[in-house]
């Protein structure tokens, strides 16, 4: 609980670049009782940073990716796997860790000093833990589960077109990636509307599957279409197609 209590409080900072002192990550119900943990802003009025993380879909994914490449991994090609984390650890010049348990490089700090003999960035149900919310996604307790399942039927509602619209756009720009020049765009006479248009990459981000027509009749005109309807795979997708939408800033 002391390693995944560090490396979620780094991951938070990294992930909406706030300073170390504004985060306070304390465990529950006291130090030597670790059952739950506690995370808090520090400032008056605070950042907004725990609402994000506790409403954006893809946030807590971020944070635990982020908390990830701290403890020294580099990101791995599509989703994390406990069983490529090995290979994915980051070395010095001769071959070897960068550290063992721990360093003021990943984990350790001034502000969690107490804990430095407990933490360990090697701790197996720790990284279990992070991997398994490096692939997760948030879900607000009053959604309804089928509107984020990939078997949504293409002709799905306005109200729930325009939150899963919605929904892509704050996922888009909590992970600070590259927005497109265009939202919501009709294509195709009107007959599609396009979630992001990209102009550089003549690319055509769509959130419903277009029929295998209007697919075949945007490569004709150039585009290549990014199939996003299914918001499980947003995550991998973003990181699929870097020339698109850029990477994390």
């Amino acid at each position: 609980m002391a390693t995944l209590q560090a490396a979620l409080k780094r991951g938070i900072e990294m992930t909406f670049q706030i300073e170390e002192s504004e985060l306070v990550a304390e465990p529950l119900p006291k130090q030597d009782e670790r059952q739950a943990l506690l995370f808090y802003e520090a400032a008056e009025g605070g950042a907004g940073v725990l609402t994000r993380l506790a409403t954006e879909p893809q946030a807590m994914a971020q944070v635990a990716a982020a908390a990830l490449r701290v403890m020294h991994y580099k990101d791995p090609v599509g989703p994390w796997a406990l069983d490529d984390l090995p290979g994915l650890e980051q070395k010095t010049a001769d071959g070897h860790s960068i550290c063992e348990a721990g360093c003021y490089q990943c984990l350790l700090s001034y502000f969690n000093q107490p804990d430095h003999d407990h933490i360990n960035r090697r701790n197996a149900q720790a990284i279990e833990m992070l991997v398994a919310l490096a692939n997760a996604q948030v879900t607000l307790p009053s959604a309804v589960t089928l509107r984020y399942s990939p078997f949504v039927p293409a002709k799905a509602s306005q109200d729930q077109a325009d939150e899963m619209f919605e929904n892509w756009r704050k996922a888009l720009l909590a992970g600070g990636f590259q927005p497109p020049d265009q939202y919501q765009a009709p294509a195709l006479g009107g007959a599609l509307t396009v979630a992001g248009l990209y102009k550089s990459t003549r690319t055509a981000v769509v959130l419903t599957s277009p029929s295998s027509a209007q697919a075949a009749a945007l490569l004709d005109k150039g585009y290549t279409v990014v199939d996003m309807s299914d918001p499980f795979q947003w995550t991998v997708q973003f990181g699929q197609y870097p020339q698109i939408f850029g990477g994390v800033t």
